[in-house]
């Protein structure tokens, strides 16, 4: 039994060494913006992002949550998603520690700290938890979204206004 509960613990370990390692190589200058991450831009094609994005698959059609749209992680990107939308990208997610904005703001930053770095932010209720809150900038057709939990920051999205208001991802 306690075997067991080494080797358990031994791939445990291995896992999360694996991961760190993997995003300790995600390239600094790959910051989150309302146009874009990194090279990466909205309103690139599937196919222009696969180019960039070794390892990026689609699911299947079937599959989806809808048909129109898709949402994916970032194959060596840890915490990072993305979403097309008719096969064209259209929202970047961070959803943990790791990436950040251009501005240098990332999930499990201190809501004070995006208040002050993005002066401009518009707060509103988040969907179901009334005492959190959506921070919203808007950059033309672009944004960038912030959701709060109990001080800090959750996630941070980033790209076209209609699917950075989306609050289930491709639901």
């Amino acid at each position: 039994m306690q075997q067991r509960i080494k080797q358990f613990l031994a791939a445990g370990c291995l896992a999360l060494a694996g991961d760190a390692a993997v995003q300790a190589r995600v390239p600094a200058d790959w910051r989150l913006a309302p146009d874009g991450f990194g090279p990466l831009r909205v309103g690139m094609s599937f196919a222009q992002v696969q180019q960039r994005a070794s390892g990026l698959a689609a699911t299947p059609v079937g599959l989806r949550a809808s048909s129109n749209c898709d949402q994916l992680p970032l194959p060596g990107h840890p915490g990072v998603a993305l979403m097309f939308v008719d096969d064209t990208l259209a929202r970047i997610d961070l959803f943990r520690p790791g990436p950040r904005t251009t501005r240098g703001v990332q999930p499990g930053d201190r809501v004070a700290q995006a208040m002050h770095t993005y002066p401009e932010l518009r707060a509103e209720p988040r969907a179901y938890e009334e005492d959190e809150r959506f921070l919203t900038e808007r950059s033309g057709a672009n944004a960038i979204r912030f959701e709060t939990e109990k001080g800090r920051i959750e996630k941070v999205y980033a790209g076209r206004w209609a699917q950075v208001q989306y609050i289930e991802g491709c639901l």
